[in-house]
């Protein structure tokens, strides 16, 4: 079968060389020079170099058709070689070269379709990658790193404009996990190691070599295990602390128990006082058992609270009415200053109340005689993101021995007591102002303190500004 494309070539000349040979032909008739050697040899010169001027235009015309789709061809091969997925190419030639116009059209429709295909792709393995909360870093061989998503970024303090490119070591600056892509990439199998980047932050990175259609590296990913690691130490303290607390009152029991065995409860005078020592003993591991319950229910939301429109005097004047007798023992001076116009606060009352209570009592316990201890309270603007919101705060000031300024950071955590043989009464579970501090939060606002050792102490408490029934 002949080709289409040697028609396209072949008539044109054809015609034309036929086109020459009959007007010569005509020529030479018509002027009478078919018995002139001369004049037929002038007029075959004459039309050979028209037949030249004609044949090279026709070439040129035939030659600018045939490669002008070659043209366009490469045109878009090198805007797709460039990115631009977009481009096409269009033919509207039935010979040859319109249908390798059409066949690269339909190559470049399938790669187009494929790259695609890739690209939504990668933007879904990226979008994944960026929004994970765990760190990922991809290397190669040789440890330049390829992939870096944000989560790492923010756990090794970089970017990914300053990472991407350079060596793993670079960017993680940490001789653990520098040994751990080393030791990955000699052994090539799995590594992981718990690593403590800094006092506030401890990783878990876990080290995957990987391998496939000839592109292998590494993938490591990093678990952020500081607040894991936080609650374990927590726990740990926790049994620590809890452990010491119920200790002394239970070896105080155990010695009154065993006194008593030997003898003791045979005289009267000393089993009183020996069973008034194991009362008060039972008392606090009692107290110690119920703040404990109370501070587990408030920490996991268990007690719901009772809300309701209460005044600042509603909420201190009960709790230091109650307390007192026992101020006035210490010959201490315990009074109240309330402004008449604070506004009502939302609150569950009896709640409130507890947290006044703790920290009056606290007051009396940590002051020494003759000393003073002031509730007053003020109105103030806080918020958070700009939001500034009114509330109430409650101040109970005293005169009393104050707390170490290295003390202050750890005042609210549970367990915790000052210096024992400074206070006139050495009991309590140190439980109160954890629960405090939890109450305080629930209600939407904080508990903090300012002391000065040998001056006294102020603690505060917020509670927001609301209508009832707001939450």
């Amino acid at each position: 079968m002949i080709p289409k494309l040697y028609w396209r070539i072949a008539v044109p000349f054809l015609s034309v060389t036929l086109l020459l040979a009959v007007g010569l032909y005509l020529f030479l008739t018509r002027t009478g020079c078919l018995g002139s050697a001369g004049c037929v040899r002038r007029t075959v010169l004459i039309a050979a170099g028209l037949a030249l001027v004609g044949v090279l235009l026709l070439s040129w015309v035939i030659a600018t058709r045939l490669t002008q789709p070659l043209k366009n061809v490469t045109t878009v091969a090198r805007r797709i070689a460039a990115g631009d997925t977009s481009a096409r190419v269009l033919s509207q030639r039935r010979d040859e070269i319109g249908d390798l116009v059409q066949a690269f059209g339909e190559m470049t429709e399938g790669q187009r379709e494929q790259i695609e295909s890739l690209n939504q792709s990668y933007r879904r393995f990226a979008s994944v990658i960026d929004h994970m909360a765990d760190g990922v870093i991809i290397t190669d061989q040789a440890g330049v790193v390829l992939l870096i998503n944000p989560a790492a970024c923010r756990l090794l303090h970089t970017s990914q404009k300053a990472a991407l490119g350079r060596s793993f070591a670079a960017v993680v600056r940490h001789h653990a996990l520098i040994e751990l892509w080393q030791r990955g990439r000699r052994e090539q199998s799995e590594q992981v190691e718990a690593v403590e980047i800094s006092p506030k932050l401890f990783l878990q990175a876990v080290l995957t070599p990987f391998r496939r259609e000839g592109v292998a590296g590494f993938l490591v990913l990093f678990q952020d295990l500081t607040q894991v690691r936080r609650l374990q130490v927590m726990r740990r303290d926790f049994i620590s602390n809890l452990s010491h607390e119920l200790r002394t009152p239970l070896a105080s029991l155990r010695a009154v128990v065993e006194t008593l065995q030997d003898g003791a409860v045979n005289d009267p005078p000393a089993a009183e006082r020996f069973l008034q020592q194991a009362w008060a003993e039972v008392n606090t591991l009692t107290q110690m058992v119920e703040e404990l319950t109370e501070l587990s229910q408030i920490e996991s939301g268990q007690i719901r609270l009772r809300l309701a429109a209460a005044t600042a005097a509603e909420l201190v004047e009960g709790p230091v009415e109650r307390l007192r007798p026992q101020a006035e023992a210490g010959r201490l001076a315990l009074a109240v200053d309330l402004p008449p116009d604070l506004p009502p606060v939302v609150v569950d009352a009896e709640r409130v109340r507890q947290v006044v209570t703790n920290l009056v009592h606290n007051a009396i316990k940590f002051t020494p005689r003759g000393g003073q201890v002031l509730v007053t309270a003020s109105v103030a603007e806080e918020g958070e993101g700009g939001r500034p919101a009114r509330t109430v705060v409650i101040e109970v000031r005293d005169t009393g021995v104050g707390i170490a300024k290295i003390d202050l950071p750890r005042v609210f955590e549970r367990f915790y007591k000052s210096d024992r043989a400074r206070t006139r009464d050495g009991s309590g579970t140190g439980l109160g102002l954890a629960i405090a501090r939890h109450i305080v939060e629930t209600h939407g606002g904080r508990l903090w303190v300012k002391s000065k050792e040998g001056k006294g102490s102020s603690f505060f408490f917020s509670l927001p500004v609301g209508d009832e029934g707001g939450g």
